[in-house]
């Protein structure tokens, strides 16, 4: 049945409200239909209180499809285990007393200030929403309870086997105050995308077994904060598109990490610790690596490749010369597979690597933008490397346009001339210049100066203050004034300052 429009809810509470005082409760004489309708256009809690207003509004906002409700934790620190049993008692009556044949669109719990007292609520609240998956055919899960100061095992509280066999859950999305153990059978057919932060390792298999049991999953996201003894992740999917996996814990022996998968189309990898990252995804589109790696593997060539952020640490952690230098070359063999890439985001380590390594630089014919992503150092012979490469860098991307700065550091190229760092020829076909986190240094007034001056097509200089800083902390009127002093080589250049 098609729900009524706005202007026939809006005559029939008029007709209702403005009629004749013959104790009539046209209102609640309405069909179920309609009062459903009415409710869904309210707050849940609002929607929970129209239950006092006859029999006919009882029970009705139990057969709701949107289950939205927040748990800030208000007030004194010492009452919120019983608010947040109160408030788990209102969702599990959500959950178990409603009409089964009502389906359930989204269930949407938010859980602020969460503390040990509050884990028995917090198991019960889980077994229920358990049981409304298979009773109720709920379509989508999320759950963020966050701010945890737990401190015994997560798995006292494990998730309920029923939360991971579902005919109807296309979206899970887990935010919870400690890992819990991904269970033997997994059956989510028709599940489209999941984020569990965290998820935790029980053993090698665990992540394989859950991509087996959602046959049509495009869409992970996993951040493993738990220390674990699994030193393998492996992950293959005909299927999979977009994956972002997060390693939020340091252990100094090595993990593997394998991605295989024909259709994945963007990988982000947040990496902390010793990894060896083995990529077989021949379809990607973008690639980011932050963090750190030890290794740097492409079983197969990535021609598809438009965008990377190659900002990992490979230098770090290495037990003599030859691994050190191994490790060099394997990150530029990596490096060479990118020669079809748009946009580029680049590290200073992975810049050392490539000059100790000194490999040929392939050519970069589609290459629009770079952002250079530098970390302070104050390794002074380090400079004249970072200069190295950039130079090599530039001269085989002559199609760039724009040129990105995330921060600038006063000894980022040393002492050496901007000359030896960016070619003339580069910074003539430049059309803009960004900087980010500008903080008045005199590199960072010097770049500017140099390519206004050289930069005949330059059109926009964008200069933009750190969004963390204090709202004080604003352009002045004499940092404006001198670098709007600067010659420009380019009519139509533009300062810009954000």
């Amino acid at each position: 049945m098609a729900e009524p429009s706005a202007k026939i809810l809006r005559q029939t509470l008029e007709e209702t409200l403005n009629g004749e005082a013959d104790n009539i409760d046209r209102l609640s004489a309405l069909p179920e239909s309609v009062l459903l309708s009415i409710l869904s256009r309210l707050e849940l809690k609002e929607a929970a209180a129209t239950s006092v207003l006859s029999t006919a509004w009882r029970d009705l906002f139990l057969q709701l499809r949107h289950i939205q409700l927040t748990f800030n934790g208000n007030g004194h620190p010492s009452d919120h285990p019983r608010l947040f049993h109160l408030f788990t008692l209102f969702v599990n009556r959500m959950l178990r007393e409603r009409n089964p044949e009502v389906p359930i669109r989204v269930i949407r719990l938010t859980a602020r200030n969460f503390t040990e007292m509050m884990k028995p609520d917090y198991k019960s609240l889980m077994m229920s929403t358990g049981a409304a998956m298979s009773a109720c055919n709920v379509k989508t899960i999320d759950y963020t309870i966050g701010n945890c100061s737990v401190t015994t095992e997560a798995s006292s509280i494990p998730l309920p086997p029923a939360m991971f066999i579902s005919e109807t859950l296309s979206g899970l999305r887990l935010l919870l105050p400690e890992g819990w153990n991904l269970p033997e059978k997994v059956w989510l057919p028709k599940l489209r995308y999941v984020h569990f932060i965290p998820f935790r390792l029980v053993d090698e298999n665990c992540v394989q077994r859950f991509l087996d049991g959602c046959p049509r999953l495009e869409n992970m996201m996993l951040v493993i904060k738990d220390e674990i003894k699994v030193k393998t992740l492996c992950m293959s999917s005909s299927i999979m598109k977009f994956v972002i996996l997060g390693w939020d814990l340091i252990d100094e022996s090595e993990t593997s990490i394998t991605v295989k998968s024909e259709s994945l189309l963007r990988l982000t990898l947040s990496l902390k610790g010793a990894h060896k990252v083995n990529l077989d995804a021949p379809n990607l589109k973008f690639f980011s690596i932050k963090g750190q790696a030890v290794e740097l593997n492409m079983i197969q060539s990535v021609p598809s490749i438009e965008e990377a952020v190659i900002a990992a640490d490979c230098m770090f952690q290495f037990s003599d010369w030859t691994v050190f230098y191994s490790r060099c070359d394997k990150v530029c063999t990596f490096f060479g597979e990118l020669q079809n890439l748009t946009l580029l985001h680049i590290s200073e380590p992975i810049m050392k690597a490539l000059y100790i390594s000194r490999p040929v630089m392939p050519t970069f014919r589609n290459m629009y933008k770079i952002k250079l992503v530098p970390d302070y150092s104050n390794e002074e012979f380090t400079r004249y490397w970072v200069a190295n490469v950039l130079f090599n860098l530039f001269q085989r991307c002559p199609n760039l346009k724009v040129l990105s700065f995330e921060k600038v550091f006063d000894n980022y190229f040393g002492d050496v001339d901007l000359e030896s760092v960016f070619p003339i020829s580069i910074v003539q076909n430049l059309k803009e210049l960004e900087i980010f986190d500008f903080k008045g240094r005199e590199i960072e007034y010097k770049l500017v100066e140099f390519f206004m001056n050289n930069g005949s097509s330059l059109v926009i200089v964008s200069l933009r203050k750190d969004v963390l800083t204090p709202k004080t902390y604003t352009w002045t009127r004499r940092q404006q004034k001198r670098i709007l002093s600067f010659l420009t080589c380019s009519e139509e250049c533009k300062v810009l300052f954000r």
